[in-house]
């Protein structure tokens, strides 16, 4: 960004397009009021700090009151006056100019990290939200599991009990289900945790909150408009200006000096036989140059430009972390894609089988417990698509969060 104004009109529209997604739900809405008001005073601090830097090179005018005696001489001397001072450098080798822009790039840098912390809050509470629904069909599915174990050890039992199974076969049946009832309380478990993060993070009724639906952005827009990225292109012109700042400290500073003295009356100095008046105003002003010679300027300087340096090449290993993040995010989708279709496949086999096994329960063939079980398979299987597909939305998730994109379109 080149200038604050364009800076915080990029911020303002990131804030418009999320709540776009997010069905008209406003982005503070989600959040707690503590955090809320967290986020907006470092904002404001922010602006303060910045600010200060700004006018960093603006040194103080002093003011002064003096009222003193002196038993130097015969007589006692009195001094009682007002005083006015100013030592203000008004050139500084181009230090001045590159304070004010370096003010200007870290008060961007720090909007661009609030910002980011922001974003990272919304995506933490969709997250939770996601992982919310998630949890729901989970349980489902574990029911569905558990109420086949049960149907499996009936079979097995009324086996076992004719003499047809052995006992081996009907305890492994037990166990599992056992076994599924315990994984059953840790998605119960796993649901409080769940409703714990989303309180910590917000004051809202997730139930309340319609879940967004992503879509996949194209890798060109995600890696132009990374927040990460543009926050350490600011941090690259932060360093930068702060490394010709830290050069024009040891080059020659013209400063401005004036001061302005008001005598109280009666205010005077005896001397010997005469006493001199001391009640008027005078003023005093000049202009001083200065250079320091510094044993350790070189090295100072060589600190800041390193450090300018390494900022560019953290821009450089950011893009290609950016740009790992978004291939493994496509092979990640691909996966869950090939999961999906295959939960697919099998949800048509067991509808098939659903069919032929309820021909063979009314011709007596099979019973009720092997039709309950192929519907019960069957919806398990519909199930995992959904779950499969709120994967595919943490996945997305992850990158909406740190892509910006033009509101209106129905993105983030």
């Amino acid at each position: 960004m080149d200038s604050k104004g364009s800076k915080l009109r990029w911020i303002a529209s990131s804030l418009l397009a999320a709540a776009s997604l997010l069905n008209a739900e406003s982005l503070d809405s989600l959040l707690s009021a503590l955090k809320r008001e967290s986020l907006q005073l470092q904002h404001e601090k922010n602006l303060a700090d910045s600010g200060q830097l700004e006018f960093s090179w603006v040194n103080p005018v002093t003011l002064g009151y003096t009222d003193s005696r002196s038993e130097q001489f015969d007589e006692t001397q009195k001094r009682r006056e007002f005083t006015v001072t100013v030592d203000q450098p008004i050139f500084k080798s181009g230090g001045i100019w590159y304070a004010v822009k370096y003010a200007d790039a870290s008060r961007n840098v720090g909007d661009l990290s609030i910002e980011a912390q922001r974003r990272q809050l919304i995506k933490q509470v969709v997250a939770t939200l996601f992982n919310f629904r998630k949890n729901d069909y989970q349980i489902r599915k574990q029911k569905l599991l558990i109420e086949n174990d049960r149907l499996d050890i009936e079979r097995k039992k009324e086996q076992f009990l004719s003499g047809d199974l052995d006992s081996g076969f009907l305890d492994q049946a037990i166990l599992k289900k056992n076994q599924d009832i315990l994984n059953l309380y840790v998605l119960q478990d796993t649901r409080a945790q769940l409703h714990k993060q989303f309180r910590d993070l917000s004051d809202a009724d997730p139930a309340s909150i319609a879940l967004p639906r992503l879509s996949l952005i194209k890798k060109e827009r995600f890696l132009k408009n990374h927040i990460d990225l543009a926050r350490q292109r600011e941090a690259v012109t932060q360093k930068d200006y702060f490394n010709i700042m830290t050069w024009a400290r040891y080059m020659p500073t013209v400063s401005l000096q004036a001061s302005y003295v008001k005598p109280y009356e009666n205010s005077y100095v005896f001397t010997g036989s005469r006493m001199t008046d001391m009640t008027d105003d005078y003023y005093t002003y000049g202009f001083r140059v200065t250079m320091p010679l510094d044993i350790n300027s070189y090295y100072t300087i060589e600190s800041t430009r390193v450090d300018y340096l390494n900022a560019k090449v953290q821009l450089s290993d950011r893009k290609r972390e950016a740009d790992n993040a978004y291939t493994a995010a496509l092979k990640r989708l691909e996966v869950l894609d090939r999961m999906i279709a295959l939960s697919k496949e099998d949800e048509k086999l067991y509808g098939s089988l659903v069919e032929s096994t309820r021909e063979k329960v009314e011709a007596g063939e099979m019973t009720e417990y092997d039709l309950k079980t192929m519907e019960n398979s069957r919806t398990i299987r519909q199930l995992d698509q959904k779950i499969f597909d709120l994967d595919k939305q943490l996945v997305l998730l992850d990158l909406y969060e740190k892509s910006y994109v033009e509101p209106g379109n129905g993105e983030w």
